[in-house]
């Protein structure tokens, strides 16, 4: 196995055996499943960089390197879109480690002779491969026989070009994909806020959206910012009304108000109205994401007409039955919807005056109602006992902690 830190300073010398500098760098290029070496980047003895093409390569070998003519007869080469700088643009940058769900670093690149050309075909993260860098050759190879360098096939790497300096390694985006939100928000907290962005834009966008709710504040501020308006309006046009609100309230007021005028006007009523409302109230804790029934509907048309809402409907575990005033009347599961007979109307299987809090209630009237009656969501009324929205348990959770939730419900002891 052959790798880049080994090559980083070795001598070059023309045709004539005059040195011409030392190896700074080897440039390749994105194409294909295992990119190929195209160029040479050396520091000259005058302290200038000269990017050399690989044809002009004669010998390439961890002793030196030798070109095939003077430096004034060198072929002019010139950095394309798709090339890329290994040692700057790779070595010491971060990777998503998929299994273990972090960030873990580049220490070298692997390469692989294919007849007088090199390949790039993977990364090394071990251990082994810093102390290789440090010139602590025997040592790396020891530690290197205990534990076998832990490598990643560029084939399974994304990275941009030479033009973006402060690229980070990522698994491919299909990869990155498979990662549950609260681990992509882990990880893009961790990053500086553009490369955050870069992370947030290689998901779709619900999955996006989802990743900055589970950000702490002043994380989602930091990528706000960095998103810049527009995109940033799309964003919490995608978040749900609740979550949204509560960062808008971390913002300045300018801001925020420059935000709202950004996204759809009906989004931003939506958010307008949790923002009305104090905080740490019922009506600030609230989201307005929740299924309303008639209680003359049968149990079958509720069915049918579910399958046509929006797919990924995050509080349809719990219906709320609601008059043609919007007076709420009842509730009942879904479980218990699908059990029952399919002609039954709504008003007979559902439960009459369910728990419910005011939209002015404080934060303990609302976690009182949740624990004591362990709900997975309060619903929120006015004071014309009208459904304004739901408290879901994990907007409580986040509220008292969830040492303090389980032990209410015994599960601590």
């Amino acid at each position: 196995m052959l790798y880049l830190s080994t090559y980083l300073g070795r001598p070059v010398f023309d045709a004539a055996n005059q040195p011409v500098g030392k190896v700074l760098d080897l440039i390749a290029r994105l194409e294909g499943e295992y990119p190929l070496v195209v160029g040479l980047r050396v520091r000259t003895r005058m302290r200038t960089r000269l990017d050399v093409d690989w044809t002009d390569v004669r010998a390439f070998e961890i002793s030196q390197v030798i070109l095939t003519r003077g430096g004034d007869d060198l072929h002019p080469f010139a950095l394309g879109e798709r090339d890329v700088l290994l040692a700057r643009n790779v070595m010491d940058k971060q990777i998503v480690d998929l299994e273990d769900r972090r960030l873990i670093r580049v220490q070298d690149v692997q390469l692989a002779r294919t007849g007088t050309r090199l390949r790039v075909i993977g990364v090394d993260v071990s251990t082994s491969a810093l102390l290789r860098r440090l010139r602590f050759s025997k040592l790396a190879d020891r530690v290197a026989r205990r534990n076998p360098p832990d490598a990643v096939a560029w084939s399974d790497v994304d990275v941009g070009s030479w033009k973006d300096p402060n690229v980070r390694l990522r698994v491919t985006r299909s990869g990155v994909r498979r990662l549950h939100p609260a681990d992509l928000a882990e990880i893009a907290s961790e990053l500086p806020p553009a490369e955050g962005v870069g992370l947030l834009e290689t998901l779709e966008e619900e999955v996006a959206a989802d990743t900055l709710e589970e950000m702490g504040p002043e994380d989602q501020v930091r990528m706000l910012e960095a998103l810049g308006p527009e995109r940033a309006a799309r964003m919490l046009e995608r978040m749900s009304p609740d979550d949204a609100a509560d960062l808008l309230q971390d913002l300045e007021r300018e801001d925020a108000e420059a935000l709202l005028g950004q996204m759809d006007p009906e989004e931003a009523a939506e958010i307008l109205k949790l923002l009305r409302y104090e905080e740490e109230s019922a009506g600030g804790l609230m989201t307005t994401e929740f299924v309303t029934v008639e209680p003359t509907e049968t149990c079958q048309g509720v069915i049918d007409s579910l399958r046509h809402r929006v797919p990924g409907e995050e509080h349809a575990n719990h219906l709320y039955v609601t008059d043609p005033s919007g007076r709420l009347v009842g509730e009942l599961s879904l479980y218990e919807l699908v059990v029952a007979a399919g002609e039954a109307s709504v008003a007979t299987v559902m439960h009459e005056d369910p728990v419910a809090v005011g939209v002015e209630d404080g934060k303990d009237e609302v976690v009182e109602a949740i624990m004591k009656y362990n709900l997975l969501a309060v619903p929120v009324v006015d004071a014309d006992e009208r459904l304004v929205g739901i408290v879901t348990v994990d907007d409580v959770i986040d509220l008292v902690g969830p040492q303090e939730h389980l032990g209410s419900k015994g599960i601590l002891g």
